[in-house]
């Protein structure tokens, strides 16, 4: 037993609180499904939206280093993939190619984080196919085929 409360009194009071034992096993019951929902998502496009913005990170922090030889080691700086966005040079017209998607990016991650949603919209994948160096490379590096159109596969 606790120092504080009985855990026999506090589920009573729970259940009461609740609207009694079967509003109380309704509400439970929903907020498990909720939870396997969420627990179950595909880990497969987890670890993909993932690895993407790993490896986005690591190339953003390698170019940091090698543009700017005086800023340090990024790595021991600790520093957010936002805050290494914001080192970057906005008015340099081949990474401003690229930035909208690199942030989209890190929005897909942060909407995963946050809200435990590992889906790739069509909307998402146009951010990334905005680029037109993108684009070009894509269908370039797919020809004789013509790439797929499954956002996933675009983020990817």
């Amino acid at each position: 037993m606790t120092k504080y409360a009985d855990p026999k009194l506090v589920a009573e009071r729970t259940v009461e609180l609740l609207g009694g034992s079967k509003k109380a096993r309704e509400i439970s019951d929903g907020e498990f499904s909720e939870m396997e929902r969420r627990w179950n998502q595909d880990v497969g496009a987890i670890g993909r939206i993932l690895r993407s913005h790993l490896y986005v990170e690591h190339y953003l922090s390698e170019y940091l280093e090698k543009a700017n030889p005086r800023l340090g080691s990024v790595a021991k700086a600790r520093l957010s993939f936002s805050q290494k966005l914001e080192l970057l040079d906005q008015k340099d017209p081949l990474l401003s190619e690229v930035l909208p998607g690199i942030k989209h990016l890190n929005a897909i991650r942060n909407r995963l984080a946050h809200r435990l949603s590992a889906n790739v919209t069509a909307d998402d994948a146009t951010v990334f196919l905005n680029a037109k160096f993108f684009k070009a490379m894509r269908d370039e590096g797919a020809k004789p085929d013509t790439p797929s159109q499954d956002p996933l596969d675009i983020l990817e």
